[in-house]
């Protein structure tokens, strides 16, 4: 433009945020009063008489902390200044033109801030849960990953078998059996009288295949194939035709003499359970796509542990010989292939391997799909994460979100074993776990379970079914969850949740002071109702409880899907827990 060319314009650059570009505003070196627009640009300036150019100076000499700190609020600051010191020449129409003008833009500029700062904190959420389930792929690999996160964020570990001496301000979690975990955080004004224990519960298993104790199976088509089980209720039909590897535990010989427990992960693809050809099936089998779970989920182990090429017959001999033999002991049988695999990633040798805990998982990473979450174990990595996260967060007093060191909670992230099956474990919700560690911390803090159980809260965080686009006949019609809109509260008046009215609106209560949009959902009362950990504990342990969820589709398939929105808000509610439920509860008039 010529106007920018002008000799007028020659000093006092500006430089405001708006959206991606930086709009450069000169300033002159001489003053000047308001004139024509230019066109798309607004008022121009004009000279005027340089008496006024004191003004301008009023501009630079602006406090620099106060810069600084508009430009957190999108980088209007400066802008600011510069627009009030032209107005400041000027009188009447224009300069209220100009002003208005510069205000209607400020505020479409910080929309636009809001709306990018939304977007950049979801993404980093959903880059967090990615990074986390990327590492998980068993019970014991989730608590693993736990195990990291709350250790670097200055959580120290309990054994269950020692004294504990707590204080308030600690930080502490348990592990048992590395498949189940309890972490909280003690109020920095923990108190029996004010207090109690705020808990954000999921679980850290998934439907999956797991490896047989004695897998190995004669071999077919030249092939090596594995024998397992099903765990869960999986949808196993979408495990075919998908490169898979192994995560869990193995049982090893340590020297000089005894047992021990090696975690190992197989993430390359190493296995693949292959579909029978469409023209190999009959009508009836094409339409119902049918399988034996037992015959026909059989994975064939490929190369390069795999081979199919025929051994000598010396080489055979002894194999037939060492078969013989393992049929005799009471050890596992299993595919040398696999055991050389699994020796190598547990560092020891094949022969030092007594047994297994594996279960396979998809090989291939986790990812985003636009704004969706495409990722194995969903159901309910996604919970476990999102509830240690928040507590990590929330002990962080250094952090806008902190308020550990006033609070009068103990505040908890839990995560349990076996839910898939029931919770009927040693490790399972559906145990005196929790009610064992409650016991023992409490304890150590010179108070018992009964004195705060009537202030205590359960938040059991397990996926929800979201409203599917292609069956959406499948859900009540009030009763539709949509993926990106937010968390889910189950409810059930058979108690399959342990959901009750008041309870609830209190959940929605605390969504509200963090902006979580809060769903709900109740099943048809044609169709079966799932459960989770929620009643279990609740009827345990006295203990006021929520279920609720992030909306999904294809809950128990190999892969699942969720939004990046309602992955942000489920760890936000839980989050909110820890902050807000003190003062709802303090201010809810109960029966």
């Amino acid at each position: 433009s010529s106007h920018f060319a002008s000799s007028y314009f020659q000093s006092a650059a500006l430089t405001c945020s708006l959206q991606r570009s930086r709009l450069l505003c000169m300033l002159p070196s001489a003053a000047f009063a308001v004139t024509a627009p230019l066109p798309g640009w607004g008022p121009r300036l004009a000279p005027h008489s340089a008496a006024d150019a004191a003004a301008r100076a009023r501009v630079a000499t602006a406090p620099r902390a106060a810069r600084s700190a508009d430009r957190t609020r999108g980088g209007d600051g400066e802008a600011d200044a510069a627009v009030v010191a032209a107005a400041a020449l000027v009188s009447g129409a224009t300069a209220a033109a100009l002003l208005g003008q510069h205000t209607r833009g400020k505020r479409s500029r910080r929309a636009e801030w809001s709306r990018r700062s939304v977007a950049v904190v979801r993404q980093a959420a959903c880059k967090d849960f990615l990074s986390f389930v990327a590492n998980t792929g068993s019970p014991a690999h989730t608590v693993l990953e736990s195990k990291a996160r709350l250790v670097k964020a200055g959580f120290s570990e309990l054994k269950s078998g020692e004294d504990w001496k707590l204080q308030p301000g600690g930080l502490y979690f348990v592990t048992s059996e590395g498949t189940s975990i309890w972490a909280f955080a003690v109020g920095g004004k923990f108190s029996p009288k004010e207090g109690g224990v705020l808990i954000a519960a999921g679980h850290t298993d998934s439907p999956c295949l797991k490896v047989r104790p004695r897998a190995k199976l004669p071999s077919k088509a030249g092939t090596v194939q594995l024998g397992v089980d099903t765990y869960g209720g999986g949808l196993w039909h979408t495990w075919f035709d998908r490169p898979l590897g192994f995560a869990g535990k193995v049982v090893v010989a340590s020297e000089p003499a005894g047992l021990e427990e090696k975690m190992v992960r197989l993430d390359a693809p190493l296995c693949l359970i292959p579909n029978l050809a469409i023209h190999l099936q009959t009508a009836e089998e094409r339409v119902a796509f049918s399988f034996n779970k037992e015959t026909h989920l059989r994975p064939v182990l490929c190369k390069p542990c795999g081979s199919t090429a025929p051994a000598s017959k010396e080489k055979k001999d002894k194999k037939d010989k060492k078969e013989d033999d393992e049929e005799e002991n009471l050890g596992p049988q299993q595919p040398e292939e696999l055991l050389a695999e699994v020796a190598k990633a547990a560092g020891v040798k094949p022969e030092q391997i007594l047994d297994v805990d594996l279960c396979l998982m998809d090989a291939t990473p986790p990812c985003m799909v636009g704004e969706y979450v495409s990722s194995p174990r969903i159901d309910n990595v996604l919970s476990t994460w999102a509830a240690v996260d928040a507590l990590a967060e929330f002990a962080d007093i250094r952090s806008s979100n902190g308020g550990l060191k006033d609070s009068v909670d103990i505040c908890c992230a839990a995560s349990f074993d076996h839910e898939e099956v029931g919770s009927t474990s040693a490790t399972g919700a559906d145990s005196q776990i929790l009610e064992r560690w409650l016991d023992k911390a409490l304890g150590s803090l010179g108070c018992s379970w009964s004195a705060v159980a009537d202030r205590s809260f359960l938040l059991s965080c397990d996926c929800a079914h979201g409203l599917h686009p292609n069956y959406a006949d499948k859900h009540q019609p009030q009763h539709q969850p949509l993926l990106g809109k937010g968390v889910v509260i189950k409810t059930n008046a058979n108690q399959r949740y342990a959901t009750t009215p008041i309870l609830a609106q209190m959940v929605r209560e605390v969504g509200k002071k963090d902006q979580v949009p809060i769903q709900e959902f109740v099943v048809r009362n044609d169709c079966p109702c799932g459960s989770t950990i929620g009643p279990l504990l609740s009827s345990q342990l006295g203990l006021r409880t929520v279920d609720v969820g992030a909306p999904q589709w294809a809950m128990h398939s190999c892969r699942e899907t969720a939004h990046s929105a309602d992955v942000e808000s489920l760890q936000k509610l839980c989050l909110g827990l820890f902050k807000n439920f003190r003062a709802v509860d303090n201010s809810t008039r109960r029966l």
